[in-house]
């Protein structure tokens, strides 16, 4: 049991509202970060643990405070508590399963996606922007090792085109929507807000791709749904889409090398 488990187990039996008799029961979870379902006596609660905080630097208490924003907008589910060293939170249970454990064809669950983007796209609401340079630079710091010249020359090409395509439009995006994160129900709500924030709509399109590990066929019909639902011309959604496809591969890349490199850290430091 992980130091996290540990301190959450005995945070969880301090809570008034969570019975004595409470069990965790382990879900999947993300590439860093576990879930559970939190069973007591009289209700179910969904948990979910934050091991990577190092990685993304994410401010905890902003992201519940902003999620109960999206509660109002009818988007998210409602979180209830965060812990006192923001190392994990419960959200409300939803006894619904997500797009990837419905039984729905793939054509439906990628029209869903379209639709989700293109509602959360359209959905007016204050929110950061996403600074993706500093991000990489985050992430690089922690993989801690030289660039070469070539890959500074393409992440400097990549900011140019970042820094454009926000400048043109930005609007609220998820940044990380898969099959996993909309629940199965209408109206649908949308899971894991960790990335969301003012971005460019293409971006969050080409990251839907990767995410969902779409081939060919799929990533045309999500971009042939989102130019139906948003009333924009196909040809742009693609061409646009696919010049943040580099975008997203490197942001991917990054992102796990440092991950790994942190994990190995810990493991090394446990041992």
């Amino acid at each position: 049991m992980n130091n996290i488990n540990v301190s959450m187990q005995a945070e969880l039996a301090s809570l008034d509202f969570i019975q004595p008799d409470f069990r965790l029961v382990s879900i999947t979870g993300g590439a860093v970060n576990n879930s559970y379902r939190l069973e007591t006596s009289d209700k179910n609660y969904f948990v979910k643990t934050f091991e990577s905080a190092n990685v993304v630097l994410l401010d905890r208490k902003r992201l519940f405070d902003f999620q109960l924003k999206l509660v109002d907008k009818g988007l998210a589910v409602n979180p209830i508590y965060l812990s006192k060293s923001r190392d994990f939170q419960i959200d409300e249970w939803l006894d619904t399963p997500t797009l990837d454990k419905a039984d729905v064809s793939e054509l439906v669950t990628i029209n869903r996606l379209a639709a989700s983007l293109s509602l959360i796209h359209n959905t007016e609401i204050s929110a950061q922007e996403l600074d993706l340079p500093a991000q990489w630079q985050h992430y690089i710091s922690l993989i801690d090792s030289p660039i070469s010249t070539s890959d500074q020359q393409t992440i400097d090409n990549y900011t140019t085109i970042w820094q454009n395509a926000c400048s043109t439009k930005a609007v609220f995006c998820h940044n990380d929507l898969s099959s996993s994160h909309i629940t199965n129900a209408q109206p649908s709500k949308v899971l894991d807000w960790e990335y969301c924030a003012l971005s460019c709509p293409y971006f969050d399109l080409a990251s839907c791709v990767a995410v969902n590990d779409f081939g060919i066929a799929d990533e045309a019909s999500l971009y042939a749904f989102y130019a139906q639902y948003s009333g924009q011309r196909l040809s742009d959604v693609i061409a646009k889409s696919t010049r943040m496809k580099p975008l997203v591969e490197l942001t991917n890349r990054l992102w796990f090398q440092a991950a790994n490199r942190s994990n190995t850290i810990a493991t090394d430091l446990a041992t």
